[in-house]
Protein backbone atom coordinates (compact mmCIF):
# COMPACT_ATOMS: atom_id res chain seq x y z
CA UNK A 1 0.00 0.00 0.00
CA UNK A 2 1.33 2.98 -0.63
CA UNK A 3 0.35 7.16 -0.40
CA UNK A 4 -0.50 8.93 -4.12
CA UNK A 5 2.84 10.84 -3.55
CA UNK A 6 4.93 7.81 -3.46
CA UNK A 7 5.29 7.45 0.21
CA UNK A 8 5.47 3.83 0.71
CA UNK A 9 6.87 1.21 2.62
CA UNK A 10 9.02 -2.21 2.38
CA UNK A 11 7.92 -5.12 -0.24
CA UNK A 12 6.49 -8.08 1.57
CA UNK A 13 9.60 -10.62 2.53
CA UNK A 14 8.68 -14.23 2.61
CA UNK A 15 6.20 -15.26 5.55
CA UNK A 16 8.26 -16.32 8.73
CA UNK A 17 8.23 -19.63 10.02
CA UNK A 18 6.64 -20.57 13.08
CA UNK A 19 7.96 -23.08 15.90
CA UNK A 20 6.25 -23.99 18.87
CA UNK A 21 6.86 -21.13 21.20
CA UNK A 22 5.51 -18.84 18.73
CA UNK A 23 6.64 -16.92 15.31
CA UNK A 24 9.86 -16.56 14.06
CA UNK A 25 10.33 -12.88 12.27
CA UNK A 26 10.91 -13.46 8.28
CA UNK A 27 14.34 -11.40 7.10
CA UNK A 28 13.25 -7.81 5.85
CA UNK A 29 14.78 -6.27 2.91
CA UNK A 30 17.74 -3.30 3.62
CA UNK A 31 16.19 -0.48 1.38
CA UNK A 32 12.21 -1.21 1.19
CA UNK A 33 10.11 1.07 -1.11
CA UNK A 34 6.78 0.02 -1.17
CA UNK A 35 4.10 -1.23 1.63
CA UNK A 36 3.54 -4.78 -0.16
CA UNK A 37 1.19 -7.28 1.41
CA UNK A 38 2.91 -10.11 2.75
CA UNK A 39 2.38 -13.48 0.93
CA UNK A 40 -0.91 -15.05 2.74
CA UNK A 41 0.10 -18.14 5.02
CA UNK A 42 -0.84 -21.84 3.46
CA UNK A 43 -4.04 -23.04 5.30
CA UNK A 44 -4.39 -26.58 6.55
CA UNK A 45 -6.76 -28.12 9.47
CA UNK A 46 -6.73 -31.49 8.31
CA UNK A 47 -5.60 -32.90 11.95
CA UNK A 48 -4.60 -31.11 15.11
CA UNK A 49 -1.31 -30.18 14.19
CA UNK A 50 -1.84 -28.86 11.02
CA UNK A 51 -4.53 -26.89 12.99
CA UNK A 52 -1.93 -25.45 15.10
CA UNK A 53 0.39 -24.98 12.62
CA UNK A 54 -1.99 -22.98 10.94
CA UNK A 55 -2.87 -20.79 13.66
CA UNK A 56 0.27 -20.27 13.95
CA UNK A 57 1.05 -19.22 10.79
CA UNK A 58 -1.48 -16.79 10.61
CA UNK A 59 -0.51 -15.06 13.97
CA UNK A 60 2.95 -14.98 12.54
CA UNK A 61 1.54 -13.00 9.29
CA UNK A 62 -0.31 -10.54 10.91
CA UNK A 63 2.43 -9.33 13.36
CA UNK A 64 4.97 -9.23 10.64
CA UNK A 65 2.36 -7.29 8.66
CA UNK A 66 2.18 -5.18 11.75
CA UNK A 67 6.11 -4.90 12.35
CA UNK A 68 6.19 -4.11 8.41
CA UNK A 69 4.23 -1.13 8.99
CA UNK A 70 5.33 0.35 11.90
CA UNK A 71 8.66 0.05 10.99
CA UNK A 72 8.32 2.16 7.53
CA UNK A 73 6.25 4.51 9.54
CA UNK A 74 9.25 5.14 11.49
CA UNK A 75 11.99 5.18 8.91
CA UNK A 76 9.57 7.77 7.21
CA UNK A 77 9.63 9.46 10.49
CA UNK A 78 13.73 10.09 10.40
CA UNK A 79 13.21 11.50 6.84
CA UNK A 80 10.11 13.74 7.63
CA UNK A 81 11.89 14.94 10.85
CA UNK A 82 15.20 15.86 9.10
CA UNK A 83 13.60 17.57 6.03
CA UNK A 84 11.39 19.44 8.74
CA UNK A 85 14.24 20.64 10.92
CA UNK A 86 16.25 21.88 8.25
CA UNK A 87 14.05 23.45 6.81
CA UNK A 88 13.24 25.33 9.97
CA UNK A 89 16.60 26.23 10.88
CA UNK A 90 16.86 27.62 7.54
CA UNK A 91 13.98 29.62 8.14
CA UNK A 92 15.21 30.42 11.43
CA UNK A 93 18.83 31.68 9.79
CA UNK A 94 17.44 33.40 6.93
CA UNK A 95 14.51 35.32 8.76
CA UNK A 96 17.37 36.69 11.14
CA UNK A 97 19.95 37.25 8.66
CA UNK A 98 16.70 39.52 6.90
CA UNK A 99 16.38 41.77 9.77
CA UNK A 100 20.07 42.07 10.98
CA UNK A 101 21.99 42.53 7.39
CA UNK A 102 19.72 46.19 7.09
CA UNK A 103 20.93 47.34 10.28
CA UNK A 104 23.90 46.50 10.43
CA UNK A 105 24.20 47.78 6.78
CA UNK A 106 22.83 51.01 8.25
CA UNK A 107 24.70 51.53 11.21
CA UNK A 108 27.96 51.51 8.70
CA UNK A 109 26.48 54.07 6.85
CA UNK A 110 25.55 51.80 3.74
CA UNK A 111 21.86 50.47 2.39
CA UNK A 112 20.88 46.75 2.79
CA UNK A 113 17.65 46.84 2.72
CA UNK A 114 16.86 44.86 -0.44
CA UNK A 115 18.81 42.40 0.66
CA UNK A 116 16.88 42.18 3.66
CA UNK A 117 13.96 41.76 1.92
CA UNK A 118 15.29 38.92 -0.44
CA UNK A 119 16.79 36.99 2.80
CA UNK A 120 13.09 37.36 4.18
CA UNK A 121 11.29 36.24 1.73
CA UNK A 122 13.59 32.37 1.26
CA UNK A 123 12.74 32.33 5.09
CA UNK A 124 9.23 32.65 4.05
CA UNK A 125 9.90 30.40 1.15
CA UNK A 126 11.89 27.62 3.48
CA UNK A 127 8.13 27.96 6.13
CA UNK A 128 6.66 27.70 2.50
CA UNK A 129 8.13 24.85 1.43
CA UNK A 130 7.42 23.23 4.64
CA UNK A 131 3.67 23.79 4.78
CA UNK A 132 3.24 22.46 1.54
CA UNK A 133 5.05 19.58 1.41
CA UNK A 134 3.52 18.82 4.88
CA UNK A 135 7.05 17.54 6.42
CA UNK A 136 6.35 18.58 9.68
CA UNK A 137 2.59 17.85 9.71
CA UNK A 138 3.43 13.96 8.56
CA UNK A 139 6.43 13.51 10.60
CA UNK A 140 3.79 13.91 13.64
CA UNK A 141 1.47 11.33 12.06
CA UNK A 142 3.99 9.18 11.45
CA UNK A 143 5.12 9.46 15.26
CA UNK A 144 1.04 8.78 16.19
CA UNK A 145 0.84 5.65 13.96
CA UNK A 146 3.98 3.71 15.13
CA UNK A 147 3.12 4.67 18.42
CA UNK A 148 -0.37 3.08 18.50
CA UNK A 149 0.79 -0.35 16.00
CA UNK A 150 3.52 -0.99 18.54
CA UNK A 151 0.45 -0.49 21.26
CA UNK A 152 -1.98 -2.68 19.44
CA UNK A 153 1.05 -5.25 18.51
CA UNK A 154 2.06 -5.69 22.39
CA UNK A 155 -1.61 -5.69 23.91
CA UNK A 156 -2.02 -9.15 20.99
CA UNK A 157 0.87 -10.38 21.99
CA UNK A 158 0.09 -10.11 25.92
CA UNK A 159 -3.37 -11.59 25.58
CA UNK A 160 -2.03 -14.53 23.59
CA UNK A 161 0.77 -15.21 25.64
CA UNK A 162 -1.80 -14.86 28.25
CA UNK A 163 -3.90 -17.41 26.74
CA UNK A 164 -1.34 -19.52 26.20
CA UNK A 165 -0.08 -19.80 29.97
CA UNK A 166 -3.87 -20.34 31.06
CA UNK A 167 -4.28 -23.25 28.70
CA UNK A 168 -1.96 -25.48 30.84
CA UNK A 169 1.68 -27.62 30.19
CA UNK A 170 3.02 -27.06 26.33
CA UNK A 171 2.74 -31.23 26.33
CA UNK A 172 -1.10 -30.47 26.76
CA UNK A 173 -1.59 -28.13 24.10
CA UNK A 174 0.34 -30.29 21.43
CA UNK A 175 -1.90 -33.45 21.38
CA UNK A 176 -5.60 -33.82 20.58
CA UNK A 177 -7.59 -31.31 19.01
CA UNK A 178 -8.16 -27.44 19.99
CA UNK A 179 -10.82 -26.24 22.28
CA UNK A 180 -13.71 -24.37 20.06
CA UNK A 181 -13.51 -21.34 22.40
CA UNK A 182 -9.70 -21.27 21.60
CA UNK A 183 -9.45 -21.35 17.95
CA UNK A 184 -12.22 -18.62 18.40
CA UNK A 185 -9.86 -16.47 20.76
CA UNK A 186 -6.67 -16.93 18.88
CA UNK A 187 -8.91 -15.94 15.82
CA UNK A 188 -10.38 -13.14 17.49
CA UNK A 189 -6.83 -11.68 18.15
CA UNK A 190 -5.12 -12.26 15.11
CA UNK A 191 -8.39 -10.44 12.88
CA UNK A 192 -7.82 -7.64 16.01
CA UNK A 193 -4.63 -6.67 14.71
CA UNK A 194 -4.98 -6.87 11.02
CA UNK A 195 -7.91 -4.72 11.48
CA UNK A 196 -6.02 -2.35 13.39
CA UNK A 197 -3.22 -2.18 11.02
CA UNK A 198 -5.48 -1.40 8.31
CA UNK A 199 -7.23 0.86 10.02
CA UNK A 200 -4.34 2.99 10.99
CA UNK A 201 -3.05 3.02 7.55
CA UNK A 202 -6.17 3.82 6.13
CA UNK A 203 -6.39 6.67 8.28
CA UNK A 204 -3.60 8.25 8.15
CA UNK A 205 -3.71 8.35 4.27
CA UNK A 206 -7.27 9.86 4.22
CA UNK A 207 -5.53 12.69 6.54
CA UNK A 208 -2.56 12.86 4.34
CA UNK A 209 -5.01 12.94 1.05
CA UNK A 210 -7.34 15.89 2.69
CA UNK A 211 -3.98 17.87 3.72
CA UNK A 212 -2.75 17.73 0.39
CA UNK A 213 -5.95 18.85 -1.32
CA UNK A 214 -6.27 21.74 1.06
CA UNK A 215 -2.62 22.45 0.10
CA UNK A 216 -3.12 22.35 -3.42
CA UNK A 217 -6.13 24.18 -3.54
CA UNK A 218 -5.03 26.83 -1.34
CA UNK A 219 -1.81 27.29 -3.91
CA UNK A 220 -4.40 27.35 -6.61
CA UNK A 221 -5.97 30.20 -4.89
CA UNK A 222 -3.28 32.21 -4.49
CA UNK A 223 -2.09 31.99 -7.36
CA UNK A 224 -5.46 32.88 -8.99
CA UNK A 225 -5.52 36.29 -7.02
CA UNK A 226 -3.19 38.52 -9.30
CA UNK A 227 -5.42 37.45 -12.27
CA UNK A 228 -8.53 38.42 -10.57
CA UNK A 229 -7.57 41.44 -9.72
CA UNK A 230 -5.85 42.49 -12.75
CA UNK A 231 -9.62 41.68 -14.02
CA UNK A 232 -11.51 43.79 -11.61
CA UNK A 233 -8.97 46.65 -12.35
CA UNK A 234 -9.53 46.73 -16.18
Amino acid sequence: MAHPDGRAAAPAGATGTTGGNGPRTGRRPKHPRDLALRPFPVISAEDPAAQREALAGLRAWAEQSAEDAMDWYLRDKKRKRTGSRVLQGLAIAFAVAGTAVPLGTAAAGGSGQGWGYVLLAVAAGCKGFDHFFGLSSTWMRDIAVAHSLRGELNAVRLEWATDVIRAGPAGARTHGPLEPAEIERQLALIGRLVAAVRSEIESETADWQAEFSARTRQLQEQGSLPAADRAQGV
